[in-house]
């Protein structure tokens, strides 16, 4: 990761989710208390990264994040790492490289600097 803060009080959220070790009823849970607790604010940047889960999708979608990646992100052909903002105008590029260590490619996002 790269970072020379180009948006001033920019939040980087990842989050790595085991849907086998998690049930999804606590995980929603915790997506919301991190939603009101930090992000409900749309002055609040927020990029909210691997999130493995799609029945979580339209949730953060109804909270103003934009899902990025649209790309498959495994050699299985799934689409599980996923990149979530709510600054989507300041998104430069994002996308899926290869990788030749991992069955999980590598995601990325690249952000223009805030006016």
């Amino acid at each position: 990761m790269v970072i020379n803060q180009p948006i001033p009080n920019l939040h980087i959220i990842g989050i790595d989710h085991s849907e086998t070790k998690v049930n999804m009823p606590n995980f929603i849970d915790v997506l919301n208390h991190l939603y009101n607790m930090k992000l409900s604010n749309p002055e609040t940047p927020a990029i909210l990264m691997d999130i493995r889960t799609t029945k979580t999708d339209n949730i953060i979608r109804e909270k103003g994040y934009t899902q990025l990646i649209k790309q498959f992100t495994t050699d299985y052909h799934t689409l599980i790492d996923q990149i979530y903002t709510n600054v989507p105008h300041h998104v430069q590029s994002s996308g899926v490289l290869e990788s030749y260590y991992s069955d999980h490619k590598p995601i990325y996002i690249s952000l223009t600097a805030a006016q």
